[in-house]
């Protein structure tokens, strides 16, 4: 009875660790001339968000123009 729980137990934790890999979301793997689809919003260190976007590089955009239909772009 005890060595059935144990293969229970060691095949349940086998199961989850897989899952946890396995759902683990990955960055993207842009090349460097290549810029990702979406923008990204900013927030500062105190979670403030700002009217800036990137697209996960080091360098901050800032939106021009806002219209009804689309929003800030």
């Amino acid at each position: 009875m005890l060595r059935v729980v144990y293969i229970w137990f060691f095949s349940l934790l086998c199961s989850y660790t897989l899952a946890s890999i396995s759902l683990t979301p990955k960055a993207p793997n842009f090349q460097y001339f290549e810029r990702p689809k979406y923008r990204y919003p900013y927030y500062d260190e105190n979670g403030v968000g700002r009217l800036l976007y990137g697209y996960g590089d080091d360098k901050l955009y800032q939106y021009k123009t806002f219209t009804p239909l689309e929003g800030i772009h």
